[in-house]
Formats: C-alpha cells, structure tokens, sequence
C-alpha cells in the first residue's frame, strides 16, 4: 500500500515537472527577440522592442551592441538605421538593435532591401522609392541600384531638420553601384526637396568603400557650410573619404550643398562629371591621389567650380580655426572648364609640383585660376574668358611656370601678387583687358615670347616688384605699352616688337630700368622715363615723339635709330640724357639737356615721314579751296577777276 502511493507520487511529480519545462518554454518564444526572413514582413519601427542580438556569450551581446551603438552615433544618431551585413540586415531603432534579416548571398537590390526593412522605411510609387531610412555597408558587403533593372528611376532620400531625420547612404567598408536613375532628397512631410540643412542626406564612400555611379543624377543633397574659401565645413553630396576609391562616369550633381568631395581618397576616376549650381563650391579635392579626370564641368556654383587643397588639420571638418598641411605631389589637374562659379573657376592651394593643363575658365565672378601657398606648379594650356582676373597667383607661392596662356576681355589677364617669387609667363596671349594684359607685383618674374593686344596697359609692372625681365614681347594697339612704376627695381625689357600702342609705348619710373634692342611703331610717345635709364639698340619710327625724359639722374640712349613726325628726343629742364652713336630724324631732333658723344646723325625726318606729314597737308589745302569756292558762287563773285592793265611806259 504505502509502495503504491510512492508510485502515485513521484508520477505526479513528474507531471509537474513536464508541465513546467513547457510553460517555460513556451514563455521563451514569446519573450524571445524576433528573426525574421527576407520574405516576411517586418513590424513598424515604433513596434519594434530594442533587444541584444540572441544567443551567445553576454560579454560578446554587449560588444556587438556597443559596436552598433558607435556605428549609429557615428552616422549622426539617426532615428532609422539598416546595417547590411553579408548574411543578415541589423534594423536599428534609435541606437538600438529592433531586428535582424537573414539575406542570401550576393549584391543587394532595392526589393530585396525593401523585404528587409519595415513597411515606412522604404517605399515605391510607380518609378519612384522613398527611402527613409540611414543605410550603412559593412566590409565584403555590396549594393546594387540599377534604374534598368528595379524599375525605379528615383531614389528619394528622407532628410529634415536634424541629422536624426537623415537618410543617407554610407558605403562603409562595401561597393555602392548607382545606374541610370536620380538621387535626391525629400522631406517626408510636404513630399518637396529637402531644404539644406544639417539632416540633409549625402552619399558617403567612406575608408576603403567603393562607390561606382554611371549615367546617374545627384541633387539637392549635402549639408550646408559657413561662409569658407576652401571649402571647409557641411558636407558635400558626394563624399569620397580616406582610402576610399570608386569612378563617377556621365554623372551630374546639381543643387547639391558643395556637389564632390574627395579627402584622401585613392585613385577615384571622374569622367564626364558636371556639377553645377551647388550652394557652396562645386568639386573639392584635398590629400586625394592618383585621381583620374576627364571632361570635368564646374557651372554657376555659388562657391569655387573646383578647388584643389592640402590637407587640412585642426578641429574636426575644418574651419577658421584648421590649417593646411602639405598638399599631394605631383598632382594632375586637367580637362576641366568652369563658367559662371561666384567664386574663382579653379582654386590652387598648399601643393607642391602640381600640374594644370587643357583647363578652360569664363565668366566667373572673381576670376579664372587662384594659385595660393603653392610651390612648382607648372600651368599649360590655360584659357581665360570675361574674368575680373585670368590667373591670379599669391600667398608665398613659388616657382611658378605659366605656359600657353590664353585670356581675352575681362580686367586683367595674369596679376603676380607681391609675395610671389619666382614665376615664369611664356608663349601667351592676352586681349581685350580692360585694365592690364599682365600686372607684375612679385619678385623674380620673367615674361617670354608674351603677345599683348587691345588692352589698356600691356604690361603693368606694379610697386614693390623685383627683378622683372621682359624679353620678346609683342604689342599691338591699346592704350599704353608696358608700364614700371615707382619702387620697382631690376627691370630689363629686351627685343620689344610694339605697333600702334596709343600713349605711351614704354613708360618707367623704376630707377636703372634697361631697353634693349626691340622697334616701336606709331603712337604718342615711344619711350617715357622718370628715372634713369639705359636704352640701347631700339627703333623708334612713326611717332609723334620719340624718347621723352623727365628723370632728375642720368639717361643714357646708345645705337638708337629715333624718326618721328614732330620731337626726336625731348629732355625736360633738369633731366640730363646723353645720346652717343645715335640717329635721329625729326622735325626738331634734340629739345633740352641733350648731351652727345660719339658720332650722332640729326636730321629732318626721311622723305616718307615728310610725305606722311605732308599729304595731310596737302588734303587740307585741297579741302579749304573747295570751301572758298563754293562761297564765291554763293556770292557770285565765282569767275576771278582779270589782272588790271598798267599803264604803258611810252609816250
């Protein structure tokens, strides 16, 4: 009997035991955070409990959660963030891990994202997809949005007020593929294009990513940045970081905060790239190398169309409080135009060895090329169109070669600023410049085989400038030559070929200035001086006056050959001059304190400058004749009276 009831016992036991292993697992499954397929539809953001990832060591759950945590602080702290990794999607509510999605191998596609993510995180109408949600890449990870294949032909991106409201894209250390479809931003509460602000959405490539964008457009993207003239602050719409790489190919960005920022990214090609009417400045490239260009376009950016910067160090995204550390060597700039920017076309700053060539500029607002803190940069094949200033080269740069320079209208061609020494202009052009073809203010400068027409002053060679050589320079037209003022030392001009320059074709106040050989042809006055001068082997012929010296010290003209139409060589009171193995022919040679030395031929001018004088004459006399005539036929006093008879003187 008692056996009996120890049976009945210990099976009751035993039912009890069953029954609480079940309640306990059943109370598991409820409790248990969710794993849901790619196929099956995902709860709402607000509905989603924030858990640990399942399973595991605690200690390793707390270290994946803090690495998902800094991933999201990291991106601005967005309300929505999608972490795809290569076996699942982490959907992360405020900071928090809400779900994971088992993916299949292999790139993921816009629907195969939209299984992944809640219902209001991603969704399409008709050939358009709103994609509300921070979407970050992780390492051997890739996404593929081809317009061609999904269908969608926009991609919107959420963005407000905060970066909390930001959907953006981030590569992280996975391949991006965009073709053929617009990027753009929207606010999800008026459906409109979101206003720059700092929740705007940008794409950033970030270290070793990979971002690939053919046949694409970019706009209304990137937050805005304070007011900076290298393009410090906000973030660009387009943001190659450290180490990233990647092509944009037939890729336009418009309306963007600055369109293209490429920060020490590595060999990332840009073919067929147009970005206009950013906020700020349109391309920014700084510490990048081995970037590949071709056929870059930068249009009525509020900013610079491109700039081209060291390194900057200091705090974080730079600003007046960062500064410029040393820039890529030997960098490559080429095949880029610019027009209509409100700042300069291109911008130079902080490199060493940097090359630009086949760049076009025209009609932006301060001007065609900057070249600031640089050294041994080498320019070629340079055009300029309608700038305030074609180059413009200052702040200690040095060593700069000019080649194949091509400026036509605007106000000045090229201005050499006073900090900068040692720069060399050749074979270049300059016309129409409303002020100077070429303005020299820095040391060391030399100006070779340079063609100047129809400008106001051909060269301009500023105050504080030394050692300035001119060889070979060609004028025509305008209104003076070349122009040395006050406090300017070491000027040498040589071989100057000018015709038809208005004024003055030579006018230096710069003390021991030095005119070798060259021939001036027509205009007021051939040579000017106000200091003194040496002019040796010139031509003068076809002006008004040849040589015109108002300067207190000693000049000194040897071996010229001067023929004008009125003053061969006119000394003011005071200004001593000696001519020595000289030919002068004028209608008055010598006016003033002229001494002479040596064998010296003065004369009137040769018979074809008499007969340049003389036929207007003649035509004046001719036209004054016809005048009296027609008023004696007015009068009737036409015919000419006959001479009286005299008297005879015979008886």
């Amino acid at each position: 009997m008692s056996r009996t009831r120890d049976r009945s016992r210990s099976h009751r036991h035993s039912l009890w035991l069953l029954l609480a292993c079940a309640l306990s697992t059943l109370v598991g499954l409820v409790t248990a955070p969710s794993v849901a397929t790619a196929g099956s539809p995902a709860p709402a953001a607000s509905m989603l409990p924030a858990q640990p990832p399942p399973g595991g060591d605690p200690g390793d759950r707390a270290a994946a959660a803090g690495r998902i945590r800094a991933a999201w602080e990291g991106r601005g702290r967005p309300t929505r963030m999608a972490i795809v990794r290569a076996t699942r999607v982490d959907v992360v509510a405020d900071g928090h891990l809400a779900q994971q999605v088992p993916l299949r191998p292999g790139p993921v596609t816009l629907p195969v994202l939209d299984r992944s993510l809640p219902p209001t995180w991603l969704r399409e109408s008709a050939d358009t997809a709103l994609l509300a949600a921070t979407v970050v890449l992780t390492p051997g990870t890739a996404m593929d949005i081809a317009g061609d294949v999904s269908g969608i032909r926009t991609l919107a991106l959420a963005g407000g007020s905060s970066t909390a409201d930001t959907a953006s894209l981030y590569t992280g250390g996975g391949r991006l593929s965009l073709r053929g479809l617009t990027i753009t931003s929207a606010d999800p509460a008026t459906g409109q294009r979101a206003a720059p602000a700092a929740g705007r959405s940008s794409i950033v490539v970030s270290a070793r990513g990979h971002l690939d964008a053919t046949d694409t457009t970019i706009t209304d993207l990137g937050t805005p940045a304070p007011d900076s003239d290298i393009g410090d602050g906000g973030r660009a719409a387009v943001v190659f970081g450290a180490d990233s790489s990647g092509a944009l190919v037939r890729t336009t960005l418009a309306r963007n905060s600055t369109g293209l920022q490429l920060s020490r990214s590595d060999a990332v090609r840009l073919d067929q790239v147009t970005v206009s009417d950013s906020v700020g400045d349109g391309i920014v490239l700084r510490g990048d190398r081995a970037t590949m260009m071709t056929g870059i376009r930068a249009e009525r950016n509020g900013g610079n169309g491109m700039v081209v910067a060291a390194e900057t160090a200091g705090r974080p995204g730079g600003g007046p409080a960062s500064r410029l550390t040393a820039g890529s060597a030997g960098r490559l700039i080429t095949e880029v135009s610019t027009t209509g920017n409100g700042r300069f076309g291109l911008v130079l700053i902080g490199q060493t060895g940097a090359q630009i060539t086949d760049v076009s500029t025209a009609a932006d607002k301060s001007g065609g090329l900057r070249v600031s803190r640089s050294a041994d940069t080498v320019v070629t094949n340079f055009s300029a169109t309608d700038q305030p200033v074609g180059v413009f080269t200052h702040i200690n740069s040095t060593n700069v070669v000019l080649d194949h320079i091509r400026t036509t209208g605007g106000r000045r061609g090229l201005v050499v600023e006073k900090s900068t020494q040692g720069l060399a202009l050749r074979d270049s052009t300059f016309h129409g410049a409303r002020v100077a073809g070429v303005s020299v203010g820095g040391q060391d400068v030399t100006v070779t085989g340079v063609q100047v027409s129809d400008s106001a002053t051909g060269v301009r060679i500023e105050r504080g400038a030394r050692t300035v050589t001119v060889t070979g320079l060609r004028l025509r037209g305008g209104h003076d030559g070349i122009v040395a003022t006050p406090d300017t030392t070491g000027v040498l001009v040589q071989d100057l070929v000018a015709e038809g320059v208005a004024f003055d074709t030579v006018r230096t106040f710069s003390p021991d200035t030095r005119i070798i050989g060259g021939h001036i042809t027509g205009g007021t006055t051939g040579i000017d001086v106000g200091a003194a001068t040496t002019i040796s082997g010139t031509v003068i012929d076809h002006a008004q006056e040849g040589i015109r010296s108002r300067s207190a010290q000693l000049v000194h003209a040897d071996n010229v050959d001067v023929a004008t139409t009125a003053l061969g060589i006119n000394a003011a009171e005071g200004s001593p001059f000696l001519l020595t193995a000289s030919r002068v022919h004028a209608l008055e040679a010598l006016r003033g304190q002229v001494g002479q030395a040596g064998p010296n031929e003065l004369s009137l001018p040769p018979l074809n400058l008499l007969g340049a004088i003389g036929i207007p004459l003649i035509l004046l006399a001719i036209v004054l004749e016809q005048v009296h005539t027609r008023r004696q036929r007015r009068t009737g006093t036409a015919h000419r009276r006959p001479p009286p008879v005299l008297p005879s003187s015979g008886g």
